[in-house]
């Protein structure tokens, strides 16, 4: 699996004076690393969510557990704020992705997150081959 990662910022705010830093992200499985991704389903693990999906997500949470129809309701709120916020899965990743963040941090961090989690579908996809009846060894 290859991981293409461009980098770019430009300048925001009425007078410039704010940075908007931006992250193309690509993934370009092997062809049998694509079977196996859609034979297992795993096209629609998450791979990244933005601070503000992180938000609403927790915000979701809060309210259900409130218990009251006032909090359920700000729950289907915050639950349509997240949908709409950013979310990155193996899918999204095999067509391109688009991230734009407030600060360096935030972009960091995105990219991080998302070679992890590219690393971790690896590993899946690895697993996923030794399920052919075949018997392992492990010495202890």
């Amino acid at each position: 699996m290859k991981v293409f990662l461009r980098r770019a910022q430009r300048d925001a705010g009425l007078l410039g004076g704010k940075i908007i830093f931006s992250l193309d992200a690509r993934i370009e499985p092997t062809p049998e690393e694509a079977d196996a991704i859609r034979k297992y389903k795993l096209g629609g693990i998450s791979v990244y969510n933005s601070e503000s999906a992180k938000k609403h997500a927790s915000g979701v949470a809060t309210n259900l557990a409130s218990g009251k129809v006032w909090g359920t309701a700000k729950a289907a709120v915050s639950a349509g704020m997240m949908a709409l916020s950013l979310r990155c899965t193996l899918d999204s990743l095999t067509k391109g992705q688009h991230i734009e963040c407030k600060d360096m941090e935030e972009l960091l961090g995105a990219e991080a997150a998302i070679i992890e989690a590219c690393n971790t579908a690896k590993a899946f996809l690895e697993a996923a081959v030794t399920f052919d009846g075949r018997e392992e060894v492990i010495e202890i």
